[in-house]
């Protein structure tokens, strides 16, 4: 479907598959993870958001209903979610995600207690609500990671180095700006799989199972050692954490990306994530090693990791001086036919001026969280919410340091008489509005750029003036501040502010002009709008 959605948009490239379900690892509740690839040699691609942006306005054509846009995040993307609950992550050129889907895949076609392995491992921390690093603990790719590492260390290993063995194979480099700069990496691994010989271990996938356990929270070294499967079973040996790409402190763990070596899996790991991981850990082996057999350990695990989650929980950045409760309560109560859901709000006297805190919703479905994360990236007032899926635990985690106020709501019933859409207004319209809302608020040029190429693919092209506009001013701003010391640094200063006066009154005339004459103006929504517009582009308040 969503390379159909493709074609229907005439994109030249290809939408090929990564993640869980090409690596042999999915699991019942695995997300769909796909990237678009642009055409090789195509030098007239499209930005990233513009192609998302492009393909979130055609995917509810073909089956997809929620859609939420994650345009402000190092790998943009845009989620889709079909009537039957079945989640797509989009993105653009994920090179190297790619292949690293394609080294696990080939690790799982090795040996199969590879998959069996990681799909208990996976399985069991999403029940103890253990994945997501933006909660403080591990993705799932890296407990992914710790299942590879850990068969390399039985004895004997389960399963070789695989990128040890292609050493005297001709490099494979992918070029990849997650860093913000072009960084080539080598990502060559033994893909012939059918030449290598069946690992002598025959540990049952029980036993393997309650070795793991006991690995992490009794063998292996978290203040000293990585977990690196690219440097595990080399004459290195163990990889000690202080002698890789990147440095960390000594309770910082280290789970080493095979190929992008300046990507430390666990860096969002928090010491409560820390201690959470390994106190579940120990919690699981003792359950596992009173059971006496296979079969006993295998129902003792299932109900180990059989647990769902009772609550949903979404959490966003607030700085209380810009957002209080209530604004925060109106704009999740725009999205129609919720059930019961409430909101955990910072109290104004537990976090100081200045400060960013953490607010929390909670529902009571996984539907509801959905329809309210369709928000992502919409403003209240000045302030632009950055919703994000979280655990239970990160807001027994926030509750430490912060007193939360607890308001529930119950959202307006879906009717005939009022849509989601605002009860008539059309997509452009609504769009529209969303983008010069965005520009009014934006502060950095980043949101600026990404509210353009919005506006861009909707054909707005007066909101695509305006935030050029916006984004010369921004320039103008920053051009402006003083810079150095001294009598020299005091003169450049005053240089740099007469000719940001200068370039402001030539803007305010262009800004004048641009403005629409108010005569043609016969409403209260159009002068409104007018008013919008004017602001926007700073025209002096008594025009």
């Amino acid at each position: 479907r969503v390379r159909a959605a493709a074609k229907a948009l005439g994109l030249a490239g290809e939408v090929v598959a990564f993640g869980s379900h090409l690596n042999g690892l999915s699991t019942a509740s695995s997300d769909f993870d796909l990237s678009y690839m642009p055409a090789e040699g195509d030098t007239s691609a499209e930005a990233p958001v513009h192609v998302l942006q492009r393909f979130a306005n055609e995917l509810p054509k073909h089956g997809f209903d929620s859609i939420i846009t994650i345009f402000h995040a190092t790998v943009p993307l845009v989620k889709a979610v079909d009537a039957g609950g079945a989640e797509v992550d989009l993105c653009v050129g994920n090179l190297l995600g790619r292949q690293n889907s394609r080294l696990i895949a080939t690790y799982c076609a090795l040996d199969s207690r590879v998959s069996e392995v990681g799909k208990l491992v996976k399985q069991w921390a999403k029940a103890k609500e253990l994945v997501g690093s933006s909660d403080g603990h591990l993705n799932s790719y890296a407990y992914t990671l710790l299942t590879i590492y850990f068969l390399m260390q039985t004895s004997p290993p389960v399963v070789p180095n695989l990128q040890d063995l292609a050493l005297h194979e001709d490099p494979v480099i992918i070029r990849d700006r997650r860093w913000g700069r072009e960084i080539p990496w080598d990502c060559r691994f033994w893909e012939h799989v059918d030449l290598l010989p069946r690992s002598p271990n025959a540990e049952s996938v029980e036993s393997l199972l309650r070795s793991f356990f006991r690995f992490y929270t009794q063998t292996f070294d978290w203040s000293r050692e990585a977990v690196s499967i690219r440097t595990a079973l080399t004459e290195r040996g163990s990889a000690s954490k202080f002698d890789l790409h990147v440095s960390v402190p000594k309770e910082q763990w280290f789970i080493e990306d095979p190929f992008d070596l300046r990507h430390n899996l666990a860096s969002q790991c928090t010491k409560e994530g820390r201690q959470r991981i390994l106190q579940h850990m120990s919690e699981t082996l003792g359950a596992l090693d009173a059971a006496p057999c296979g079969d006993q350990v295998r129902a003792v695990f299932a109900g180990q990791s059989s647990r769902a989650p009772s609550k949903f929980l979404l959490k966003c950045r607030v700085h209380t001086d810009k957002v209080t409760a209530a604004d925060l309560m109106g704009a999740l109560t725009t999205v129609r036919g919720l059930g019961h859901f409430s909101v955990r709000f910072p109290a104004t006297q537990s976090s100081r001026p200045k400060e960013l805190v953490d607010a929390f919703v909670v529902f009571d479905s996984e539907s509801d969280r959905h329809a309210v994360h369709r928000l992502n990236e919409t403003y209240i007032g000045e302030w632009q919410l950055r919703l994000l899926p979280c655990s239970s635990w990160a807001l027994d985690d926030a509750r430490k340091t912060c007193e939360y106020e607890k308001l529930d709501a119950v959202s307006r019933p879906t009717s005939a008489e009022h849509s989601e859409d605002g009860g008539g207004s059309s997509s452009g319209d609504k769009v529209s509005e969303e983008v010069r809302s965005g520009l009014r608020s934006a502060q950095t040029e980043s949101e600026v750029e990404v509210l353009i190429q919005r506006a861009q693919t909707m054909g707005l092209a007066h909101e695509a003036d305006l935030g050029r506009h916006k984004l010369r001013q921004l320039s103008v701003e920053r051009s402006s501040e003083p810079r150095g010391d001294g009598e020299l640094g005091d003169k450049a200063a005053d240089a740099q502010g007469a000719a940001g006066e200068a370039v402001g009154a030539k803007l305010d005339e262009r800004a004048l002009r641009q403005v629409p004459l108010a005569s043609g103006v016969g409403t209260v929504e159009g002068f409104q709008r007018l008013i919008a517009e004017a602001t926007l582009l700073e025209v002096p308040s008594h025009l």
